[in-house]
């Protein structure tokens, strides 16, 4: 089998578009989501998480919102033959969970494949001589799956977390399980997580842990306040609570900034459309601390420095316009940093290859 990065899988390898070309024959209205807007997903949006032998991960089949799973849906039971059983598996339990969210019918394959229940999105490739296998890490978490023991009592978390290796596994939990949790217990059940961690001694933990965790304000807040704004035209008083609201923001900390706005959303009735159009209150404010490291990306025989993506944002912004679209283009020339390590790795190894002049 060739390498699962080579191969086409969802809409986004596919170069010469015949197979949305299909779909749309079938659902002329269906809209593809942008370069731009696949770039702000979570991995936990993707059907599949593919994490290569190099270590590179590839998000495949968004499956954020409707029209998104629509095609997924269908470039799964066109390519799924190009992935490992096992993958298959992962994707279309994850694509078939998300076709019964958005009312879209499953496909065939997907119907067939798609087992009871599966850890996780995540899919291991690694090389054993010269064939190409893949795992996938079967673990028990059933413990960290006492949510409130963790969240509200520090005790139960250090007995839970008791070594190094079990807040690692609480770690897992979390980023594979948030979205499951309740989002009033998402910040203390990764704060507990963060606490365990700094009394063994352990390195602050970033990611989806570190950012419910954190009590600091994310670069974004403002714009995702504006789209809260833009769902209230029909409720002026909520939409003028909501402008006070955001003007006292730096009274508070951003835990009890995300805790208040979480209160709001839920008595302006925009809770419906998180995970959707609106991040969640905690998503919206809290961001991880960011410390300016030297080099922003490393393989072994790669990386991408601070300086060099300065520099490449402007000397070479049209081809990044090309690759990624006008809006990505502005917001990294803006702050190259910040949203270049919010971009998926597949999308930043384009930008070290633009760097390094092999694109």
């Amino acid at each position: 089998m060739l390498k699962l990065a080579n191969q086409i899988l969802d809409i986004y390898d596919d170069v010469t578009k015949d197979g949305i070309r299909k779909i749309a024959a079938f659902f002329p209205d269906v809209e593809v989501l942008s370069l731009e807007k696949r770039a702000e997903l979570d991995p936990t949006e993707f059907g599949l998480t593919l994490i290569t032998k190099e270590a590179g991960v590839l998000n495949k089949f968004p499956i954020a919102d409707k029209d998104s799973t629509l095609i997924s849906n269908y470039y799964f039971d066109m390519n799924h033959k190009n992935l490992p059983i096992e993958a298959q598996k992962i994707a279309a339990y994850h694509i078939k969970q998300a076709c019964d969210r958005f009312g879209v019918k499953t496909a065939s394959s997907v119907e067939a494949l798609a087992p009871d229940d599966v850890l996780s999105n995540l899919y291991y490739e690694k090389e054993i001589g010269s064939v190409k296998t893949a795992s996938v890490i079967e673990i028990d978490l059933s413990d960290f799956a006492q949510i409130e023991k963790i969240a509200s009592n520090q005790t139960s978390a250090q007995y839970i977390m008791s070594t190094p290796s079990r807040v690692k596994l609480a770690e897992q939990y979390f980023t594979d399980y948030h979205k499951k949790i309740p989002v009033e217990l998402r910040t203390k059940y990764a704060r507990a997580i963060q606490i365990r961690a700094n009394e063994l001694g352990m390195q602050k933990i970033g990611g989806v842990v570190g950012k419910y965790a954190s009590d600091h304000y994310s670069s974004h807040v403002d714009a995702h306040l504006e789209k809260r704004a833009s769902l209230l035209d029909a409720k002026p008083v909520m939409r003028q609570v909501l402008k006070k609201f955001a003007a006292m923001k730096d009274l508070w900390s951003a835990q009890e900034f995300a805790q208040n706005l979480y209160a709001f959303d839920k008595q302006a009735g925009l809770t419906k459309y998180y995970d959707g159009y609106l991040q969640n209150a905690y998503e919206t404010v809290l961001g991880l601390e960011n410390p300016k490291p030297a080099v922003l990306f490393k393989t072994a025989s790669k990386s991408l420095s601070d300086d060099q993506l300065k520099m490449i944002v402007s000397s070479k912004f049209d081809k990044i316009k090309e690759y990624f679209g006008k809006n990505v283009a502005d917001e990294l020339k803006k702050d190259p940093q910040t949203i270049f390590e919010g971009l998926p790795l597949d999308h930043k190894e384009v930008l070290v290859n633009i760097a390094n002049g092999q694109l």
